[in-house]
């Protein structure tokens, strides 16, 4: 067989000036150069089919009259370089070959005859490993070329068993005896007879190898198999065939049991769950990755497991579409990998004895697209600008991470869940999208997402729900950036967290980065007197608006549905969206309250709505009270005394028809603030001078203001500590006899507290040597009984603005008022040391207040309480 790169010439000798060259140099520098022609071609263009050389059957009357084949280019592993010729020109020169033409685009061959190859004995056409008989081989003619020898082509029997070959006959032409004076002109003929040949099953199965017809090259013991080139996973059974996962159609739920059918849960999950059953969880995408995977050298990938956590996690009531979800990743990438697998033939070092001298070009009747017997064009690695096979391996290795890398998480909100908003792409391959949140973020991982951010070594920037690899803002917070060029958003963390609270977020994260899309919540459960724009009964809304799909998230210009079961679950259990605005009446909402921060002692105070008819809801969690109450002429009103403890000194948000506003309020603790008296200078000989020393304490205690009354006359100073908690106040005369109740008003952000302190003053003792006491009765003096009386209990509408309580004392001269607010929204008291007491500012709520008379002589005294209702009307 005469392969020229069996052996290589790798050196060669110029000539010089007036030297005498031999056959031997003259061919060492012929063989040199066509050495490095063909290995140029091999190592660094490509061998097998370049284009062409398509066969096609022609019939007149039924009856084969001939193969046309058209023009083709080819490149043999032994550099030859096969195109179809004519001869254009025969040489006159007895010693000059005849010229050939390659300007035709196809030959038709209508004659064949058997061929035998007795001049070359190719060792591919024989069995044995080239030892044994030449295989059923027979060689075609165009109808000009055939002579005696030839048959009619129609006489070829067996055509759906029958492949086609080129063959390059190539072998050195005998030298006869040189007749004559000269015979330099002779030289020694090297032959080139392209072939057209036809063969068996049993001629393709010895050519490649093998001792038997393969299904597929994978069949074919890799040791046995002498055509290596085509070794590659293009060539097993339906690996074209893209695993596409099934579609769920929600509305398959109405269309098949009718709008009155009640669903639960559990028919939504059904529709993915059924999906996944009925396709095996991917079992064929895994049977074909494991098979490009072993033919390319990469580890087999665990179906079994990752059927296993699958299972697992489709037993939660939510969440379960994130199963159907990860499947369809997994057939994405598949997708991904064979549509690179036609331009993946790319061998570096092509084994030079594959097919030296011949190309197959397939059956003559295929009953497939791929033919294992037809040779593809493998190109040099130096060819390969995409870098294609590196993509289909790190597509295989990212397919394992995914399979091992889907999170068996519970989906339900433990107080840690956080929605995020991701920008990503609605259209195009998955390696161009962010990451979804369920998979287990790694470096290994990021490194497979996308080739071209894995070769610039920014595999880092793959924008994914927590991408802890990367410190860099714009992937922390690409919302923060230009997101131009994405079309659609990611949305994840709010499966299994309460509809309104999810509702809540999303619209603040969608109104805060100004996100083109809208938000709607449905319902399983049947909604009676439903005012919320934002919220439907599911029936209802999926037959109104076909199209909804689970596409975890919502690309620019949709709605992003949330789905929800009842009151009593009223946990997000699934998501869908539209590709549209859907169908919110643009109706504008405001909603404000007189102030943004309240005493949780405080009265209700009244919330200004627009629609005059909204509907307004505390954006709260299941439980919890937000203090939202509507009075019996549909009013509504904040009650901060209503808010459940667990929302103090927090935000309250609140939606009209289901519609975020900007109103928040805080509702504020009592101030904790204690104050005590630590110390009291008494006035010493000669001195007027008491000195009173306080000593406040309690967390936050610098933050209060404090207005302190310390004659008890309804005089109040600001008097603030320092940061150890210090206060004094100096009395001048201070009489013993009548020592004021000190009287502290704290005020924490809104909050009063008053802190009353008695029994303060313990001065020196008087010692009395001797009394003398006139003639008379020494005990004609007794006591006074004081009475007071409040003006007992009252009730005014809000609409005064301010009311009057009349008070009255008895049993003594000289009396003293004072009143003071023992519950209630706090308000503004005027002259509160005289009988009548003013009150001002009012909201509405239930008061009391405290009426002490007090005999400023003898300190007896006494108290009396008046209730006071302030309500709307």
């Amino acid at each position: 067989m005469n392969n020229q790169l069996s052996n290589i010439s790798t050196q060669y000798r110029k000539f010089t000036k007036g030297q005498y060259v031999k056959h031997t140099q003259f061919n060492e520098f012929l063989d040199f150069f066509e050495d490095q022609d063909r290995l140029s071609r091999v190592m660094l263009q490509g061998v097998g089919i370049v284009c062409g050389f398509k066969p096609e059957l022609i019939y007149k009357g039924r009856l084969l009259s001939g193969i046309r084949l058209s023009q083709g280019v080819a490149v043999t592993t032994d550099g030859d370089l096969l195109t179809l010729n004519n001869t254009n020109k025969v040489s006159e020169d007895l010693y000059v070959s005849d010229l050939k033409t390659i300007d035709i685009q196809n030959k038709e061959y209508t004659h064949f005859k058997v061929y035998e190859d007795s001049k070359v004995k190719y060792e591919p056409f024989r069995e044995n490993n080239g030892l044994g008989k030449q295989v059923e081989l027979w060689e075609l003619a165009t109808e000009k070329d055939a002579d005696s020898d030839f048959q009619p082509i129609s006489k070829l029997a067996g055509l759906e068993n029958k492949y086609l070959l080129l063959y390059l006959e190539s072998y050195e032409k005998e030298i006869k005896p040189c007749r004559g004076v000269d015979c330099d002109n002779h030289g020694l003929q090297q032959i080139r007879n392209l072939k057209v040949l036809v063969t068996t099953a049993d001629g393709i199965t010895n050519i490649l190898g093998a001792d038997f017809l393969p299904l597929s090259v994978d069949d074919i013991p890799k040791e046995k198999r002498l055509d290596r080139v085509q070794s590659h996973p293009l060539f097993i059974d339906d690996i074209l065939k893209y695993g596409k996962q099934k579609r769920v159609i929600v509305e398959k739920l109405i269309t098949e049991q009718g709008v009155d059918t009640h669903f639960s849960p559990s028919d939504i999950k059904s529709l993915y769950s059924d999906v996944l059953v009925n396709n095996e969880y991917g079992k064929v995408i895994f049977e074909k990755i494991n098979a490009i995977a072993q033919l390319i050298g990469l580890p087999h990938v665990d179906y079994q497991d990752f059927r296993e956590r699958l299972e697992s996690f489709l037993i939660q009531n939510a969440g379960f579409q994130y199963s159907y979800d990860v499947v369809k990743d997994l057939a994405d990438t598949y997708f991904e990998i064979i549509k690179l697998l036609p331009k993946a033939f790319t061998v570096d070092l092509p084994d030079l004895n594959s097919f030296p001298k011949h190309i197959m070009l397939g059956k003559l009747i295929p009953v497939k697209q791929l033919d294992f017997s037809r040779h593809r064009f493998y190109n040099s690695s130096v060819l390969d600008e995409e870098k294609t096979v590196l993509k289909v391996k790190l597509l295989i290795r990212r397919f394992t991470q995914q399979a091992k890398g889907f999170r068996n998480f519970t989906v339900a909100d433990d107080g840690s869940a956080e929605i995020k908003i991701t920008p990503s792409q609605k259209l195009g391959a998955l390696s161009e999208k962010a990451v979804p949140f369920y998979y287990k973020i790694s470096e290994e991982f990021l490194k497979t997402w996308n080739f071209n951010k894995t070769s610039n070594r920014s595999y880092e920037d793959n924008l994914t729900y927590n991408n802890f690899l990367s410190p860099e803002e714009h992937i922390q917070e690409p919302l923060l950036f230009n997101i131009d060029k994405n079309s659609f958003y990611n949305i994840e963390g709010h499966q299994g967290m309460h509809y309104q609270q999810a509702f809540q977020i999303l619209n603040q994260i969608k109104d805060e980065k100004q996100l083109g899309f809208d938000v709607m919540i449905l319902s399983l459960e049947e909604l009676a007197d439903n005012k919320d724009f934002f919220r439907a009964y599911f029936n209802e809304y999926i037959d109104k608006n076909p199209g909804l799909e689970h596409k975890r998230g919502v690309e620019k210009g949709g709605t992003f549905i949330i789905l929800y079961e009842s009151s009593e679950n009223p946990v997000v259990i699934a998501d869908f969206s539209l590709p549209y605005i859907c169908c919110n009446p643009k109706v504008d909402v405001k909603l404000t309250l007189p102030t943004d921060v309240i005493c949780f002692k405080s009265g209700s105070i009244p919330f200004t709505v627009y629609p005059i008819n909204g509907v307004v809801k505390a954006v709260v969690a299941t439980g919890l009270d937000g203090g939202v109450e509507q009075l019996p002429g549909g009013q509504y009103v904040f009650n901060p005394t209503k808010v459940s403890p667990q929302l103090h000194d927090k935000p309250i948000a609140f939606t009209v028809n289901g519609k975020t506003t900007a109103c928040t309020i805080k509702v504020i603790k009592e101030p904790d603030v204690h104050i005590e008296v630590v110390a009291v200078e008494y006035p010493e000989s000669g001195s007027n001078v008491t000195t009173v020393k306080f000593k406040v304490s309690g967390q936050g205690f610098t933050t209060y203001d404090y207005t302190w009354d310390f004659l008890q006359n309804g005089n109040f100073i600001n008097l603030k500590p320092d940061a150890q908690g210090n206060v004094s106040y100096t009395y001048y005369n201070l009489n013993p006899s009548y020592i004021p109740l000190i009287t502290v008003n704290v005020n924490g952000k809104g909050c009063p507290r008053t802190v009353i302190i008695r029994n303060w003053y313990n001065g020196p003792v008087t010692v009395i040597e001797s009394i003398s006491f006139p003639k008379g009765n020494c005990c004609e003096g007794r006591t006074p009984v004081i009475m007071a009386d409040a003006g007992g209990d009252q009730s005014f509408p809000l609409s005064v603005n301010a009311f009057v309580l009349q008070g009255h004392g008895s049993g003594a001269q000289s009396l003293y008022y004072s009143w003071t607010q023992t519950q209630g929204p706090s308000v503004t008291l005027t002259d509160i040391n005289k009988p009548s007491l003013t009150v001002k500012n009012l909201v509405i709520g239930t008061y009391e207040f405290k009426l002490t008379v007090i005999d400023a002589i003898s300190g007896a005294y006494a108290t009396d309480l008046a209730q006071v209702i302030v309500s709307e009307k």
